[in-house]
């Protein structure tokens, strides 16, 4: 009776079945991950690392994105433009022009490539509450906190719109190292902090806080978030769906918060919000 033939590279392995999993379907990531993990008996972090290879190396069947708490579809789009200033380029070189605030994020397993709605709407309520509202806070002095930071993207499109320095957490270590990779990427490492470190140890005060995540969690970080904002901080929440809104919306009324400004994209929603004095 022939042995059974073992993968001479495990990854490689790991690999295979994400491409053919995948292929053209809409997936959750968490379902890719228990998929592929729970037929190869792994940990999270080695089908994460296996598809941050297979991505990097372009050696999907289509461009791959794994960014989106709802979703995971191929991408062919070769860039992206999440809001009116923030310009998301492909890895390769690109060119972009005086008026663009480019950031540019390596391929990886990590949430917040820009190609999910509730991205671009964070991003979008990030512009909005640094460059068009009159109470906006910039300048020295001046700190972003980016709760779930994912790929960094949003504390990096904070400082390039004038925080001066930011801190970026996020419970999975994967995504905290690939956070700050990226930081690395676009020079702002000495400017942003990304750990792994938990919400509970976070203390201080705050110009703006960004937090993409559900709804269950954005609601018990509503006490939190009020604690970390003075009069005049911004707070940009996004991961909500849209007969979500008016429920979350209302909690963070209560300590004090109005809303600046809201939009919505393929169900999802977003908003800004600015601490009253």
């Amino acid at each position: 009776m022939p042995s059974p033939t073992v993968p001479a590279d495990p990854a490689e392995e790991i690999r295979n079945r994400v491409r053919r999993l995948i292929g053209r379907r809409r997936m959750p990531p968490a379902d890719i991950l228990k998929e592929i993990g729970g037929r190869l008996k792994l940990k999270k972090n080695r089908v994460q690392k296996a598809i941050h290879e297979l991505v990097a190396t372009g050696r999907s069947p289509t461009p791959m994105s794994m960014d989106g708490p709802s979703s995971s579809l191929p991408s062919t789009d070769p860039c992206g433009w999440p809001s009116a200033s923030f310009l998301i380029p492909p890895e390769k070189a690109f060119a972009s022009g005086p008026e663009d605030v480019a950031i540019r994020i390596m391929p990886g397993a990590s949430f917040g490539a820009g190609r999910h709605p509730t991205t671009r709407l964070a991003l979008r309520g990030i512009e909005f509450a640094l460059t068009r509202c009159e109470k906006a806070s910039i300048g020295p002095g001046t700190c972003v906190l980016d709760i779930g930071t994912g790929t960094g993207v949003l504390a990096m499109a904070a400082v390039l719109l004038g925080i001066e320095t930011g801190i970026g957490i996020d419970h999975d270590p994967c995504s905290a190292a690939e956070a700050k990779a990226n930081v690395r990427l676009n020079g702002l490492d000495a400017r942003i902090t990304v750990s792994d470190i938990a919400v509970g140890c976070i203390s201080g005060s705050f110009a703006l806080i960004a937090a993409n995540l559900r709804l269950p969690t954005l609601l018990r970080l509503a006490p939190s978030v009020a604690a970390w904002t003075p009069p005049g901080a911004a707070v940009v929440i996004s991961g909500i769906r849209l007969e979500e809104e008016e429920a979350l919306l209302s909690v963070y009324a209560k300590p004090s918060f109005e809303s600046m400004w809201r939009g919505e994209e393929d169900e999802w929603a977003g908003a800004a919000l600015v601490r009253r004095a």
